[in-house]
């Protein structure tokens, strides 16, 4: 790393791509824009900068959000990607919030989120094998069947955020919004757990917020979400002054 990018993210919280690019440009005027994106790159993977929007970027010792799914969470991913390599699906678990809440979750369920038309498919597929998986259920249905490990397939919202890594999970960015918005996540969970969620999130994680509020968009709830992390979290957010 040369010393002009090292003073450059020493002396800025946060910057954007123009930025960037001017000072890299102040010392080397003919430099390329890969060069640019190369090194602004590097430091993403370096976890040196987070990047924070579309052109914008800080400067953070947070961490890329990452869960190890359990082995059922695991094995319906291999099982659903091996019958129908080309479907678009994501995988996320309650357990997942266990870092985040006060209260404990003591019986974990798995939401396979499917793209439409396809959703049943998948739900006749895993009730193959799995005696607790619900299609689509609502709240009432969940309590009346839900076991000790419970999967529930409901449809992939268009436009969602995309999974990560080989075993399809959902981003962190993706779960935030659907706590508002997917009725039966948001009923498990209690809403006054949500601010310790939130808060919790972005201090110790790269939150991308114009992808959580692109997806907050597409779901109608974007003013939803702005009101809540102004009204009831101490999460700084962009363009805040």
């Amino acid at each position: 790393m040369n010393t002009e990018i090292q003073g450059f993210i020493e002396t800025h919280s946060a910057f954007t791509t123009a930025d960037f690019s001017d000072m890299l440009k102040s010392t080397s005027p003919n430099i390329g824009r890969s060069t640019i994106y190369y090194y602004l790159k590097l430091l993403c993977d370096e976890n040196r900068i987070a990047r924070t929007g579309k052109g914008r970027f800080s400067v953070t010792s947070k961490r890329e959000y990452s869960f190890t799914p359990s082995e059922t969470a695991k094995d319906i991913a291999i099982r659903i990607h091996d019958e129908y390599p080309l479907i678009d699906f994501q995988i996320w678990e309650l357990y997942q919030m266990n870092e985040f809440v006060n209260h404990q979750i003591s019986r974990n369920t798995l939401f396979v989120e499917v793209e439409n038309m396809l959703d049943e498919t998948v739900f006749n597929l895993l009730f193959e094998k799995y005696p607790h998986v619900l299609f689509n259920p609502d709240i009432d249905t969940y309590y009346r069947y839900t076991g000790d490990e419970t999967i529930v397939v409901r449809r992939l919202i268009t436009e969602a955020p995309p999974s990560i890594g080989e075993f399809h999970q959902a981003s962190l960015e993706k779960i935030l919004v659907d706590l508002f918005g997917r009725g039966l996540s948001g009923s498990i969970l209690s809403r006054s757990e949500y601010p310790a969620i939130y808060e919790e999130s972005f201090e110790k994680y790269n939150i991308n917020q114009a992808k959580m509020f692109r997806y907050a968009r597409r779901r109608n709830l974007e003013q939803t979400i702005s009101d809540f992390i102004h009204e009831k979290t101490r999460i700084p957010m962009e363009g805040d002054q």
